[in-house]
């Protein structure tokens, strides 16, 4: 039997030679930890978490108080119900305020001064505004503030020329040249006054009335501006037996841009030195042709008269829905003084707040254009005045003694 031949298996062992000797590395001196001086505030974790919750707080904001765009409704339809349907969070928020534990006890007792929130009627829109403002420093009904705070390198937002004052000693300035009562800024009729006039655009006049050649319908000459029209409505209503207060300050002082900033603090103020106002009036004439701003009626040509009410379309108004409501009952008494004297339906809703946020039952009214004679709008507030007057005698709560 052959010999079957097996291959050796050869082992290689390998020796493991000892390290090589290394010098020991120096240790890195011990710095200590670096802590913030005393009296520092501590940063915040994470500025991105901060940029992100106030983000999503202002889109929160933007989407409670978005509504779809308002409808004008005919002054002949019923007065009750809304123009609009109310929001999801709006919505909610006030299913929420009807419970027993709601959220209104939670923010009276964690935020006492937030104002209005012990009252009746809770306007929840105004109070999550408001909330976040106080969060954020930031005011989300202003778009300066809003760009101030994703461009910190714009500048700081001026102080108001026209302060509201802590004491009515600016109620008696006199002023050349402006109509009734000897010049004086503020005109009173009766003991207290129920009604508010004042013009945003106060040297806004018509042509007729301006010298042939004038550039522009405006002009400084007091008795032919809307500035005389508001001083003949006034009068108009305390002859039908309202008071009435009437501001002439010059809003367009700083020029048509900046009117309404300056017209926003003197109806502060207005609204500060006679709390019993219970309606708010901005006068103003329209900028359309005579065509548009002339009836007859009665045989005589009048001035048309156009109420207009700003929504919360773009910011937050808290008081449109009255507002709008108020309109309504104005419009009627109008055709009935003076059938036809209102333009179209009478009312024009708008994206805009105009001021009107300042208050219920504040309106902007229109009264005439630039083509229309000084007589023309005399007769037409004479008929105003008579409608608000049977508005307020029918509607209007009393001022609280």
């Amino acid at each position: 039997m052959a010999r079957r031949w097996r291959a050796p298996w050869v082992v290689f062992r390998v020796r493991r030679l000892p390290p090589r000797p290394r010098a020991p590395r120096p240790a890195p001196p011990r710095v200590p930890a670096r802590r913030p001086p005393s009296g520092a505030a501590p940063r915040p974790p994470s500025l991105l978490w901060a940029y992100l919750g106030t983000l999503g707080l202002a889109v929160g904001v933007l989407a409670a108080t978005r509504h779809p765009s308002p409808v004008t409704i005919p002054v002949t339809a019923p007065i009750a119900g809304s123009p609009s349907r109310p929001s999801w969070l709006s919505r909610w928020l006030r299913d929420a305020a009807r419970s027993p534990h709601s959220p209104a006890d939670w923010l009276r007792q964690g935020l006492s001064g937030l104002g209005g929130l012990h009252a009746a009627r809770v306007d929840w829109r105004a109070a999550v505004v408001q909330l976040a403002e106080s969060l954020t420093g930031v005011r989300f009904d202003d778009l300066a503030s809003l760009l101030r705070t994703e461009l910190p390198m714009l500048p700081a937002e001026p102080s108001p020329k026209t302060p509201v004052p802590a004491s009515p000693g600016g109620r008696d300035q006199m002023m050349a040249g402006l109509p009734g009562q000897g010049g004086r800024v503020w005109a009173v009729l009766g003991a207290r006054p129920v009604v508010g006039i004042y013009q945003t655009h106060s040297r806004e006049s018509f042509w007729p009335a301006l010298p042939p050649g004038t550039p522009t319908p405006y002009t400084t000459q007091w008795d032919k501006t809307i500035v005389q029209v508001g001083w003949w409505l006034a009068q108009d209503l305390y002859r039908n037996g309202v008071g009435v207060v009437q501001s002439r300050v010059d809003n367009m002082a700083d020029g048509i841009l900046a009117s309404y900033n300056l017209s926003y603090y003197t109806a502060k103020r207005l609204l500060r030195w006679y709390p019993s106002v219970r309606i708010l009036i901005d006068l103003h004439r329209s900028q359309d042709p005579g065509s548009e701003t002339t009836v007859v009626v009665h045989g005589q040509r009048v001035a048309r008269i156009l109420l207009v009410v700003g929504t919360n379309q773009l910011l937050p108004n808290p008081y449109w829905h009255e507002n709008y409501q108020f309109a309504l009952r104005l419009a009627r008494a109008l055709n009935q003084v003076a059938p036809g004297v209102v333009r179209g339906n009478g009312i024009e809703t708008v994206p805009y707040r105009y001021n009107q946020q300042l208050m219920a039952n504040d309106l902007l009214i229109e009264v005439g254009g630039p083509d229309n004679t000084l007589a023309e709008e005399r007769y037409a507030v004479d008929d105003l005045a008579e409608a608000i007057a049977d508005v307020v005698h029918a509607t209007v709560s009393p001022a609280k003694p």
